[in-house]
């Protein structure tokens, strides 16, 4: 028996499904089980990636439900336990039977190209962000994100102060033009009015109300650009690797504030500023 333990917001479940079909793969005989923290999945818009995307995650039971509650409690009262994997970075001990399934790497990607699908949306689209879409696929499309929100709280200031900056946006932008012809700059941002102050490029175009549930519709939009220059955030990150093949994917160098450094998650192809 494993068990994996769900939490945070869509780009986190998305490496968390790609844990799970390696751990599937591996351990094919074993019974696996899901486990969906409802405080963790609460902080953004709950348990996203079954409405955007065509997965199959592992079944949730009451039993296997009070297997992670009992060691987490074992871990929490003695500090260690060969039963539970708390790991967000590559995986410590996979015989393990409960796994945080947030592991921050690419070595759990699947190679296989397909192995993650968005569901048919088209239809489901406003006529904006139809058009959106119509541009992004027929121009020199190249997407801008930029993350502030939740970033700017309290309980994520340290962890992100000083990551990501103007400078970094500007230097990115730079080196597009210099390279591309006639670029087109697609901005999201769950901050478009601080974006609009301070991105003053040529060929620049602000998406704007895709907002709480329908967040992930930017992450989709952004997919289908040409191009990437995505902010420190794995729903960034995802944007950029899924969908359309991107020409250059430029990503900042200061990721974060954490003794860990940068997390090993990026192709080689992508380029850090």
């Amino acid at each position: 028996m494993k068990i994996f333990s769900f939490g945070g917001g869509l780009g986190n479940q998305i490496f968390e499904y790609a844990f799970f079909l390696y751990m599937k793969n591996k351990y094919s005989n074993h019974k696996l089980y899901g486990f969906y923290n409802k405080n963790k999945l609460s902080e953004h818009n709950g348990l996203e990636i079954t409405t955007w995307f065509d997965v199959k995650l592992p079944p949730s039971t009451s039993y296997a439900s009070i297997i992670v509650v009992f060691f987490y409690l074992v871990k929490k009262l003695f500090g260690e336990s060969k039963w539970i994997d708390t790991s967000n970075r590559e995986c410590t001990n996979e015989f393990a039977i409960v796994f945080t399934a947030y592991k921050y790497t690419k070595n759990y990607i699947p190679s296989n190209p397909n192995w993650l699908e968005w569901k048919p949306l088209e239809n489901i689209l406003s006529e904006e962000n139809n058009k959106y879409l119509f541009e992004i696929r027929t121009e020199n499309s190249w997407f801008i994100h930029v993350r502030r929100g939740d970033y700017l709280s309290p309980k994520y200031k340290d962890l992100f102060v000083n990551c990501c900056t103007i400078d970094y946006y500007k230097e990115a932008v730079r080196r597009v033009n210099n390279i591309e012809k006639n670029p087109v700059f697609y901005c999201f941002s769950d901050d478009i009015d601080w974006a609009k102050e301070n991105f003053k490029f040529k060929n620049i175009r602000f998406v704007n109300g895709n907002t709480g549930m329908n967040s992930p519709i930017d992450m989709y939009l952004m997919s289908q650009c040409k191009g990437a220059i995505i902010a420190n955030s794995t729903f960034s990150y995802w944007a950029a690797y899924l969908g359309e093949i991107k020409t250059k994917v430029y990503y900042p160098k200061k990721w974060i504030n954490s003794k860990f450094g940068i997390p090993d998650i990026f192709p080689d192809s992508w380029i850090g500023i």
